[in-house]
């Protein structure tokens, strides 16, 4: 009996046994051959991902410790894409948080889909502020593939001061990441697009962190495993003296409205709307202020804020400069093309002494024009009579440098631009420099105009006819005037360092070229531009060019005004500027142009307002002076002013 019971217990038990494992295997076989592909993609789904974090940029800043380009964190809002667009619910959400179209925003989101490797985040706005954060979090449900993170971005303390200088940044493209990718670079990086920021574009971009997540197929993120931080990038340390750079722009800007609101004759110009200036120290090529106007404010430029970045783009493209063929994008500085004018005689005027066509002592007779050609005339038409280099410089005196040109002819004078390397680019460390073409009777052939005859000579001696000059390449060689004859390269960084100040760099002056000459021919061109700047009554009553703007300066400087018609405008004339100081030891060259400026010595106002700063000059003499050149009653803003004691 109990045998029997027991037999029957074991035969249900080993029954119900069975089905279990019935029902497991054909649960079983059901998950792993009929759903089994299913099964297996969804597993494949989850999956790790970087979510990167940029680097924050280096910083730039100036040689007296003014941080003119930084980093700032910023909330951005990232989309995790997984390749897809964002469905048009969500869209529609998420446009009524950001007061953005739908249409916008999928617009935004395909471009940059269609760019990136596939799973990288796209980015769709930076600088969150704290309600739209608040919104887009209590809407997370209905918005799963969002996520905000806090990033550093660009931002420039001083807007449009030195901002075509400092230059923006933008997303990395497909041809600069194929360059750069070696060199940890990712398809999210954001890169310099101009100015300092493009030219040393791999100290200041650092190395991107991250995040690493895993994330469903959805894009969903479903648990944080690890963080890498970022490293910041490199700082540059600048040459350029801050207040120089702030007075530079500002003054330049102040002068011009001083040429358009004139109220005296010649001074008056309304085209006076574009203008650069150079400060350097001659003696070893530091670039201690460079402005080019007009600019632009990079933090407009911002590649995490495209909306802005477009907007501001179009109106900088569509503003009434630009339909005048004026870009604040171009640095004139070293971009601009330029018949300089009279500030090109000091170059003609070592040509002249060291090609022995004239000695510091020669006299030529000017009568008030060109024996030659009476259409050759002299700016002063009644003429200056016998006068020696000294007196021509400082006089800039027409006739005396036309006998000169028609004296050495173009092979001489071609000899010596070469040596000035004025058909070489300086090699400045910014991007856009182009090069000065110095004339030739080749090129005049090629445009047309040719045969070369000598009154080509005499256009060419005092700066017009096909010469086109860069301010950049100028300056460098009026430096190798200032300090006795060598060519230094400019530049702007003395020296880059980690963030933890290690020296990365660190640059030297570094010699382009050398012109050997007797002491004596630079001395004669110094002796001429000190008449220039400082004599007021040269001959026949009539000062130094430069006088007009330098008077009463109290600090011995040499300069030399550049009066340059516009080509095809026989009215309009641009405005230069060169100076050096103090002499007989110049420490700093500055060299102005303006625009349609007309007179050459109304834009040495430019200099003025630079020498006041460097020098330290309380400067009272400057207003009257100011006032009688432009009939203005406008202050003279630019006298030294002693920083104000610290509070504690």
């Amino acid at each position: 009996m109990i045998n029997r019971q027991s037999r029957n217990r074991s035969i249900v038990f080993m029954a119900v046994i069975t089905a279990s494992f019935a029902v497991v295997g054909t649960r079983f076989w059901y998950l792993q051959v009929k759903e089994g592909s299913h099964y297996e993609a969804l597993a494949q789904a989850d999956t790790l991902r970087k979510l990167p974090i940029p680097a924050p940029r280096g910083n730039i800043v100036t040689a007296d410790g003014k941080v003119v380009a930084t980093s700032k964190p910023s909330w951005t809002l990232y989309y995790l894409a997984n390749g897809q667009n964002m469905p048009s619910s969500e869209l529609t959400l998420l446009g009524k948080e950001l007061g953005e179209s739908p249409a916008y925003l999928s617009q935004l989101i395909s471009k940059q889909i269609a760019q990136l490797p596939p799973y990288d985040p796209v980015v769709i706005t930076s600088g969150l502020t704290a309600s739209e954060m608040t919104n887009i979090e209590e809407n997370i449900n209905e918005l799963p593939n969002l996520r905000i993170q806090p990033i550093a971005v660009r931002y420039y303390p001083y807007g449009n001061l030195m901002g075509n200088i400092i230059g923006y940044t933008q997303r990395i493209n497909a041809q600069e990441y194929q360059q750069l990718k070696n060199k940890g670079f990712s398809m999210t990086s954001i890169v310099g697009a101009a100015g300092l920021e493009y030219e040393y574009n791999q100290y200041l971009h650092g190395h991107a962190g991250g995040e690493y997540a895993e994330v469903n197929r959805q894009g969903q993120l479903v648990k944080l495993l690890s963080r890498s931080g970022p490293t910041p990038g490199d700082t540059l340390h600048l040459t350029i003296n801050w207040r120089l750079e702030e007075t530079a722009q500002n003054s330049l800007a102040y002068v011009m409205k001083a040429m358009r609101h004139s109220t005296v004759g010649f001074s008056h110009s309304a085209g006076a709307v574009q203008g650069a200036v150079i400060a350097m120290n001659p003696n070893n090529g530091d670039i201690l202020a460079m402005a080019s106007l007009p600019t632009y404010n990079p933090n407009k430029l911002l590649p995490t804020n495209p909306k802005e970045y477009s907007s501001y783009y179009n109106k900088l493209a569509t503003s009434p400069l630009a339909k005048m063929g004026i870009s604040p994008f171009i640095d004139e500085a070293i971009s601009g093309w330029f018949a300089p004018g009279s500030v090109f005689k000091p170059i003609m005027a070592v040509a002249a002494l060291a090609s022995g066509v004239i000695t510091p002592t020669t006299e030529i007779y000017d009568p008030g024009y060109f024996p030659k050609d009476r259409a050759f005339g002299n700016w002063y038409a009644p003429g200056f009579g016998w006068l020696n280099v000294e007196q021509a410089l400082g006089l800039s005196d027409d006739v005396f440098f036309y006998t000169l040109g028609y004296d050495m002819g173009i092979n001489t004078m071609d000899k010596w631009m070469r040596k000035f390397l004025l058909n070489k680019p300086t090699h400045i460390d910014l991007p856009g420099e182009i090069t000065s073409q110095i004339p030739t009777p080749a090129r005049l052939a090629a445009s047309g105009q040719g045969p070369w005859t000598w009154g080509w000579n005499l256009n060419t001696v005092i700066g017009q006819g096909i010469a086109r000059y860069t301010l950049i390449a100028l300056a460098r060689a009026d430096a190798a005037i200032a300090n006795g004859g060598t060519l230094y390269w400019p530049h702007l960084v003395s020296e880059i360092t980690t963030p933890s100040g290690k020296v990365v760099k660190k640059f030297n002056p570094v010699v382009q070229g050398k012109i050997n000459l007797p002491y004596s021919i630079w001395h004669a061109v110094h002796q001429g531009m000190d008449m220039s700047a400082q004599d007021p009554d040269i001959a026949k009553g009539v000062s130094g060019t430069g006088y007009g703007a330098l008077a009463g300066l109290p600090v011995p400087v040499a300069s030399k005004t550049g009066t340059a018609q516009v080509v095809g405008q026989s009215n309009n004339y641009n405005a230069f500027f060169l100076t050096y100081g103090p002499m007989p030891h110049p420490q700093i060259l500055i060299l102005v142009y303006i625009r349609e400026g007309n007179w050459g010595a109304d834009s040495g106002f430019v200099a003025r307002a630079i020498y006041d700063q460097y020098f330290k000059i309380q400067d009272p003499k400057a207003q009257p002076l100011f006032d009688s050149v432009f009939g203005l009653n406008w202050k003279w803003p630019y006298s030294y002013q002693k920083p104000a004691a610290p509070k504690y």
